[in-house]
């Protein structure tokens, strides 16, 4: 049966259909205005206008929601969501679409579909970085989504990169998406637009503070490799290339020329939604075998 598969990020919110075969409809996307009830309206209309599109029914919907999401499909807190405190997402979706919900954190979505059917196809060990409004994470640890004791693994772009620097919207200081994230990568375009920058250095000097974070994950977590994905993977070799030589600059005691491996995702903006659509598929078959 096809599943739905829905992304909400701090920004946008984006959604697709996952078809038996594997093929998928092409990716939906829209801003929210960043209110629970007005992105609860934009979910349960898509959601309705899909069903209602499809000639097989569709039982399960899977939903990728950045922050901190637990298992029961409430949304703790999400710093690039403020006002997700404690939200019963699975909850009210379910009463509104009348569909079983599943809800995931977006990054591990992310990682998910890379690691199924994407760029990390074979890989046990395997970092799945989602650059967008924020950062987050996907770990793919031992062949198993790595969640940590709370469900809190995979914030990233919450570890301190400067201790004194830029607020953050989390309450801290100098965090690491405060400077690499997809968002800021917009910033650093338009300044140096206005000042004739070449286009190669600012990708320069945004891959080297995506560099530093890459290092330090490498130095805990030693992945076989590390996927980049989010809207930014659109730019292509020129990012991949100016981040995997800013990551082999400086290798300490790790030999990363000959360990880990930095690749840009298959997926680009769908990854998330496929990734909530693939959960949902595989909660349908386990639904089925009840």
């Amino acid at each position: 049966m096809p599943n739905l598969g829905f992304d909400i990020g701090g920004t946008n919110l984006r959604v697709l259909r996952l078809n038996d075969d594997g093929s998928s409809s092409a990716l939906q996307q829209q801003q929210h205005p960043n209110e629970p009830e007005a992105i609860i309206s934009i979910v349960v209309k898509l959601a309705r206008t899909l069903i209602q599109e499809t000639t097989e029914s569709i039982t399960t919907i899977g939903v990728g929601c950045a922050g901190h999401v637990l298992p029961t499909g409430v949304i703790k807190s999400s710093p690039n969501l403020p006002n997700f405190i404690d939200f019963p997402l699975k909850q009210i979706l379910e009463e509104e679409i009348q569909t079983q919900v599943l809800v995931e954190n977006d990054a591990n979505c992310s990682a998910w579909a890379e690691y199924q059917i994407g760029a990390g196809v074979g890989i046990e060990n395997l970092l799945v970085i989602s650059f967008g409004t924020g950062i987050g994470a996907g770990l793919i640890l031992g062949g198993s989504i790595f969640r940590g004791s709370y469900g809190l693994a995979g914030e990233v772009g919450h570890m301190t990169l400067e201790e004194n620097g830029r607020p953050c919207p989390c309450g801290n200081y100098g965090c690491w998406e405060q400077y690499s994230s997809g968002a800021e990568l917009s910033n650093l375009i338009s300044r140096d637009e206005t000042h004739a920058v070449p286009y190669e250095n600012t990708l320069t000097e945004f891959s080297e503070k995506v560099a530093v974070g890459f290092r330090n994950l490498s130095h805990v977590l030693d992945p076989e490799m590390i996927i980049v994905t989010g809207g930014i993977t659109s730019i292509g070799d020129p990012l991949l290339n100016a981040i995997q030589q800013a990551y082999h600059k400086r290798v300490g005691h790790r030999d990363n020329g000959k360990l880990t491996q930095i690749r840009l995702g298959m997926f680009g903006n769908e990854a998330g939604a496929l990734g909530a659509a693939l959960m949902a598929s595989a909660q349908e078959r386990i639904n089925r075998d009840l």
